[in-house]
């Protein structure tokens, strides 16, 4: 097993559906296990992955705690101490990974990197019609323009691609798309539990407390690690994006980059 793939998931049963089809159909095969990482603790989900244990040709782990609003930090943490591997995927539930998407990871995982990619924003006609088929045929430039999907240039798969000819903003580390050694993970305590609204706080958070340890390289998977973002009407608002910011800046400011909130009370429980 070269991987743990976590997928970070809260109350929709018809996007982890999806999701786990497009990892049953990956063409890196018995390379990578699964670790949904449920912000909830509900019935609804628990009887879903019974009855998909069976179809699945990988290794599908729950990890679920009580619904007390937005701790997705917790729960990632909770999945991190679970996972078997030394290298760790994160998706988000609501994306969809392309059928090279672990084979890309695996190709380019080394020890000192920090792999992140970008998404593909799907429109809500595209999303509807994937639902419906179940089919990632469809999944093709040509299809994305004409059905009004946004970011489409995330979806070219030219994996043979120079860094240097991609971008390298700040801002990288998105949660529907990186990955990192479970080591590196380790070494900054994980994911802070203080960031409980519900944005990418976190993402810029981990961000920089990665980058504090001065050892690491960032490298882009533009044009090889794809995912495809199902439509959803957007939940945050400006204040929401407030609240993450201050917590960010004050977070910088003390320069603590081993979180006082993170994964090793976790890990000393077990």
């Amino acid at each position: 097993m070269q991987a743990s793939v976590v997928i970070s998931y809260y109350k929709n049963i018809a996007n982890l559906e999806i999701l786990l089809l497009a990892l049953k159909n990956q063409s890196s095969k018995n390379t990578f296990e699964v670790i949904i990482s449920e912000d909830d603790d509900a019935l609804e989900t628990k009887n879903f992955i019974n009855q998909q244990q069976h179809l699945l040709p990988f290794s599908l782990i729950h990890v679920s705690q009580s619904d007390e609003g937005f701790r997705k930090c917790k729960a990632l943490n909770r999945a991190i101490a679970a996972s078997s591997t030394d290298f760790i995927l994160f998706i988000d539930g609501d994306c969809v990974p392309h059928k090279h998407f672990v084979k890309q990871y695996l190709l380019e995982k080394k020890p000192g990197r920090v792999l992140y990619g970008r998404r593909v924003m799907l429109s809500e006609r595209f999303s509807s019609a994937l639902f419906i088929n179940k089919s990632f045929a469809g999944l093709t430039i040509f299809n994305l323009l004409l059905k009004g999907c946004k970011r489409v240039e995330e979806g070219l798969y030219l994996p043979f691609v120079p860094q240097r000819f991609k971008q390298k903003n700040k801002g990288r580390l998105l949660g529907c798309n990186m990955g990192i050694f479970k080591k590196d993970l380790l070494s900054i305590n994980g994911f802070d539990e203080d960031y409980i609204f519900a944005r990418n706080g976190e993402d810029s958070d981990i961000e920089w407390r990665l980058e504090a340890l001065k050892n690491l390289t960032f490298y882009s998977m533009k044009f090889s690690a794809i995912v495809y973002h199902l439509y959803h009407v957007e939940r945050n608002t400006p204040e929401i994006d407030h609240k993450n910011n201050l917590i960010l800046e004050n977070k910088i400011t003390q320069n603590n980059f081993f979180c006082t909130n993170g994964i090793q009370k976790i890990i000393s429980n077990l």
